[in-house]
């Protein structure tokens, strides 16, 4: 399998494709409603849109603007992360109870 680029990681996603049609208006929507402040790190300067709740509800209350992949703060990679490991279960055992205490 080819190895994935560091600039573009995402470059063979299917993700676009989920986007509706006028996906660019609701982005533009998006940031004339909120401006540039990113939802996640309340800073200036967001670039991209994300949706507050992962899916495809693709609604502008579930839309706000966040800092992309290619921003220093890199706001979109730290809340996908988050998300992707959320679903998944803990490799850490259950801590056993003390056998002296009842």
């Amino acid at each position: 399998m080819p190895q994935r680029s560091k600039d573009r990681p995402f470059e063979r996603s299917t993700r676009r494709d989920e986007l509706p049609a006028d996906w660019d208006e609701r982005r533009a929507a998006v940031f004339a409603r909120d401006g540039d402040i990113c939802h996640v790190c309340f800073l200036p300067g967001a670039n991209q849109v994300d949706h507050l709740v992962p899916g495809n509800d693709h609604r502008l209350v579930n839309l706000a603007p966040i800092h992309g992949w290619d921003t220093p703060q890199r706001c979109h990679a730290f809340k996908t992360s988050r998300e992707g490991n959320a679903a998944k279960p803990s490799l850490r055992r259950p801590p056993e109870r003390h056998p002296g205490i009842a």
